[in-house]
């Protein structure tokens, strides 16, 4: 005699604001955490097919490629580019070597960025220790337990940004 074992149906979320909470956990998932559809369906309990339609829609790949080249990169990047502005600037004679309204604008939207780098780097924190922990759960307990793990700290993430 064979014992059927019950197998919880994935059911698809209800409200709009269900759905934007599978979709940013599939893209963290794709993009911080390098999983592939598969998983990520299995996980999220959303199909392939939409996650696909996700990753092509709002490029998730360039949002992968971005995060593999790291924080440190990046904030380099934007470092330099204030520095090209600001010693032009310096470099002027006085009294035209101060900021014009464009290289205001050009500054602050670099230090915005750089900002906004910053509470990334603190979430890519939050996440690589998430994804080692979660790693250590399905390493040692196993796929389920490491699909409910994942389910709660997706929730910790969403509270905490």
């Amino acid at each position: 005699m064979y014992i059927m074992a019950s197998v919880k149906k994935a059911t698809k979320p209800v409200t709009k604001s269900e759905i934007d909470n599978k979709k940013k956990l599939a893209w963290t998932l794709y993009v911080e955490n390098g999983f592939e559809q598969k998983v990520i369906s299995q996980i999220t309990g959303i199909s392939e097919r939409s996650i696909s339609q996700w990753k092509s829609k709002y490029n998730w790949d360039a949002d992968r490629e971005e995060a593999r080249m790291g924080f440190e990169q990046q904030r380099r990047r934007i470092r330099k580019q204030i520095d090209n502005v600001l010693t032009q600037i310096e470099e002027r004679e006085e009294p035209f070597n101060v900021p014009d309204s464009k290289e205001g604008d050009i500054i602050n939207k670099l230090a915005d960025a750089a900002k906004k780098l910053q509470t990334e780097l603190s979430f890519a924190h939050k996440s690589e220790t998430g994804k080692q922990f979660i790693q250590f759960i399905q390493h040692t307990y196993g796929q389920e337990k490491s699909v409910e793990v994942v389910e709660l700290w997706h929730e910790y993430l969403m509270a905490t940004t």
